[in-house]
């Protein structure tokens, strides 16, 4: 029943838009702080979103849903859920399915309406869709600053040449992707296979899960580095690579953070955004990930 009210929900905005886009919409990206936003409006109400893989739904708060719900339309349901998110915990206050006309594409999925207050919209990319044809294709290049959702005919003439690597997702829907690592700091020389969580909401290049046992076994022997805040406080482990080599993509002179309590991911860690210095192409529907040199 979810699904058909989303199918009807999709078709209905299809139908009432005047202009169907027969282009990729693309957005100008800004980078503050170590992520990445731009400015758009959502269903037609103006907000500034930032980029997420590492949430399955939209975040937004209770203060900007008072302020645009006649424009934004949702069915909410009353919620207690609790959400760990970045460094602290947020209070969903109501939760709704929809479809939102996100400037000239779409977003459809879950929706959390934090009691929090929160100066942005905190979007999925896993959620975004073009208008034409409800393809979840996402190409993305940080270094030009775009982020274009694509049709389906579009993307044979943009992945020529590319590496491909097939994603799944965990139970949260993030995207995950399996490949091999290699790291040389120092006198070490480490591999292992892993599979590693998409998280546009980190800012860093790789964490690492030492509660799973690949980890574990390639890091046995390994004298960690301690990282600390400027206030001197103990924030993880981690190392310096001297090379690391992951997804067939090279990196000299990166850190490595080494993380002890994120167990219940059950992955081997993430990749977060400083992976990403080449163009990348998500096709979402068949679960592919595309990397361009």
């Amino acid at each position: 029943m979810k699904k058909l009210k989303l199918l009807i929900l999709i078709l209905g905005l299809l139908v009432g838009q005047q202009v169907i886009a027969q282009t990729n919409p693309v957005f100008k990206l800004t980078k503050e702080n170590s992520h990445f936003y731009f400015d758009t409006t959502l269903n037609g109400a103006q907000t500034k979103v930032m980029l997420e893989s590492g949430v399955s739904a939209l975040f937004m708060s209770n203060s900007f849903y008072e302020a645009h719900k006649d424009s934004l339309q949702l069915e909410v349901k009353d919620s207690d859920l609790k959400i760990r998110y970045l460094n602290g915990f947020y209070h969903v206050k109501y939760a709704a399915d929809a479809c939102l006309r996100l400037g000239d594409a779409l977003f459809t999925g879950p929706v959390n309406i934090l009691q929090e207050d929160i100066d942005r919209v905190i979007i999925p990319i896993q959620k975004l869709r073009h208008p034409s044809d409800s393809s979840s294709i996402v190409r993305m290049d940080l270094n030009a600053l775009t982020l274009s959702v694509c049709k389906r005919e579009s993307l044979d003439g943009m992945i020529s040449g590319a590496d491909a690597f097939d994603m799944t997702y965990n139970k949260w829907g993030m995207p995950v992707v399996a490949t091999s690592l290699s790291i040389k700091s120092g006198k070490y020389d480490i591999r292992m296979e892993g599979d590693f969580i998409i998280d546009m909401g980190n800012g860093s290049l790789l964490y690492l899960n030492n509660t799973r046992e690949e980890v574990k076994k390639m890091l046995k022997g390994v004298k960690l580095q301690v990282a600390r805040n400027l206030k001197g406080e103990y924030v993880s482990k981690g190392l310096i690579a001297d090379q690391l080599t992951i997804c067939n993509r090279n990196y000299k002179g990166v850190s490595v953070a080494v993380i002890d309590k994120i167990k219940s991911l059950h992955r081997s860690g993430f990749l977060g955004l400083k992976f990403f210095t080449m163009p990348v192409i998500f096709d979402f529907d068949n679960n592919k990930m595309y990397l361009l040199r």
